[in-house]
């Protein structure tokens, strides 16, 4: 009787230690999942309700960066908008990577009147090696002085 005591003792500790170390998630009831479903339909009101499209003219931007020497590099923007805008000015930044984080090491302004798209492009020399990226921050202004902007990186390129 003792050996059978000693048994199930070691058998409902054994039980326990092993319902320690193995997880055991619990199901989050309040999650829904809704379908969606593709579907014409005729009746599309407008109202405050729905949601507005983020910018009214830029439809995109592009900034790319390239290598032109050992120590030189391009960076380049394509700006396209859905009309014709009083003027797009786009600002250049060249980011030179330091750990995890980016810093403005050059900058540059160009811009561009009465136009619906453009394409601008920048260099810088001189560079020491690194990781660097091109960021542009572009603002297009209507002839009525409303403004928008959007902030645009290309990838990033070891020199």
């Amino acid at each position: 009787m003792k050996i059978v005591r000693r048994t199930l003792t070691l058998f409902f500790v054994l039980v326990l230690f092993i319902c320690q170390i193995v997880p055991v998630h619990a199901e989050n009831n309040e999650s829904e999942w809704f379908p969606m479903v593709e579907e014409n339909y005729e009746d599309f009101n407008e109202s405050t309700s729905e949601i507005e499209p983020y910018t009214m003219y830029l439809m995109n931007v592009h900034t790319y960066l390239s290598k032109l020497s050992s120590n030189k590099l391009g960076l380049r923007a394509d700006v396209f908008c859905s009309s014709t805008v009083k003027t797009i000015q786009i600002t250049f930044y060249l980011q030179k990577q330091y750990g995890t984080t980016w810093k403005n090491v050059s900058s540059g302004v160009a811009s561009a009147s009465n136009v619906s798209t453009t394409v601008k492009q920048m260099t810088v020399s001189s560079l020491t090696s690194g990781v660097y990226r091109a960021k542009t921050v572009t603002m297009v202004v209507d002839s009525l002085g409303y403004a928008e902007a959007v902030t645009s990186y290309s990838g990033a390129l070891r020199i």
